[in-house]
């Protein structure tokens, strides 16, 4: 596991085009599960420094119960673990899905297994997060660098896990990463707009 772990740093192309040959699903989801929970601690000390303005909690009770309810660890910790795991396993199925449309050749197991350790830069921005939020106010800008980072450096591994997974190129990865992204944004058009509609419907 720790070669793998080092090799996305290293060797990033080797690594995440073995990890799915192996289909080491198992280890990725492990692996999503560490870093969402690394991610939420870290969010509970970003929280602990930088609280909310407190004028707007004690104007408003329902939403300052609401911030004490979702924020305590037994309901915050659970729903970061439970999102981590399914966006992870939604993301590998429709990157699978939308790579048959190059003629991928991969497995879902291999998709799954490479996106996971393509998440390895999370695990170098967290502790970076938290020592420059730990280090006070004036370090807070300074929080937001790693993290920025590690999210661009994430989307190139995403692209070359969906390619070495699926046997394609890189534009056809590529390809696959923006249609992708193009569905999911469609998707929240639409929702939004039944939602919208739902609630003019109701408020008539």
């Amino acid at each position: 596991m720790w070669e793998y772990l080092v090799g996305v740093i290293n060797e990033p192309v080797r690594t995440l085009r073995e990890v799915a040959e192996k289909r080491l699903w198992k280890e990725s989801l492990l692996l999503v599960i560490a870093i969402t929970l690394i991610g939420g601690a870290v969010s509970i000390v970003s929280l602990k420094m930088n609280p909310p303005a407190t004028s707007n909690l004690s104007s408003d009770p329902t939403l300052a119960h609401f911030f004490s309810t979702f924020y305590s660890p037994a309901v915050f910790f659970p729903f970061m673990l439970v999102s981590g795991i399914l966006s992870w396993f939604i993301a590998g199925a429709i990157y699978y899905g939308f790579s048959r449309l190059f003629k991928g050749q991969g497995s879902l197991p291999g998709m799954l297994a490479s996106l996971g350790f393509a998440e390895i830069p999370s695990l170098v921005s967290a502790p970076l997060t938290a020592l420059a939020l730990l280090l006070g106010p004036a370090w807070i800008f300074v929080s937001y660098v790693p993290g920025f980072v590690a999210g661009i450096w994430i989307l190139v591994l995403d692209v070359l896990a969906i390619r070495e997974s699926q046997h394609l190129d890189t534009g056809q990865a590529i390809g696959v990463l923006l249609i992708t992204v193009a569905a999911l944004f469609v998707l929240i058009i639409i929702i939004a707009a039944i939602a919208a509609i739902a609630t003019g419907s109701a408020a008539s």
